[in-house]
């Protein structure tokens, strides 16, 4: 189930990191996190839809009501027509086309708020995530930046 994310995920989402493994938090925050902040939970949660955007994805027949998936924009406020984009899927619902699905979703949502180049901060060696960026584009452009680190620009007018 995919669904807007709401305020009162704040413990989901805790519990999320907590659950990720050293690589997938490595690969998503480019350094070892353990734990979000107050702040850092009231950010991430707390969006207002139009220029910061997060979906999640639990599955409905968990009866933990954990979350599988967390996938956001945010808008550039020196250029509006631009948002970085952030996916991250649990490890074991990897691979299977899930961050695919939250990427499709979150290109169509920045489209209809007027978004038109995401770009994406990654290691160089996150594959999975490199590839799933030239799914949502025809136009990918990659620039290596050094220590290890990639950044991607995505036309989603392509």
């Amino acid at each position: 189930m995919i669904r807007p994310i709401r305020p009162d995920d704040k413990g989901m989402l805790a519990d999320g990191l907590r659950r990720l493994s050293p690589q997938s938090v490595q690969r998503r925050f480019l350094t070892p996190k353990r734990s979000f902040s107050r702040a850092e939970l009231r950010y991430l949660t707390e969006v207002d839809g139009r220029d910061h955007v997060a979906l999640v994805a639990e599955n409905p027949c968990d009866p933990l009501r954990r979350l599988i998936a967390v996938a956001r924009f945010v808008r550039n406020k020196e250029d509006p027509d631009t948002a970085e984009i952030a996916v991250t899927v649990g490890d074991s619902w990897q691979g299977r086309g899930l961050g695919s699905v939250l990427g499709a979703h979150l290109a169509h949502l920045a489209r209809n708020r007027g978004i038109w180049t995401f770009t994406a901060t990654m290691a160089s060696e996150n594959t999975p995530a490199h590839k799933l960026m030239a799914k949502l584009t025809k136009q990918l452009r990659q620039q290596h930046v050094g220590g290890g680190v990639d950044e991607l620009t995505l036309d989603l007018a392509a």
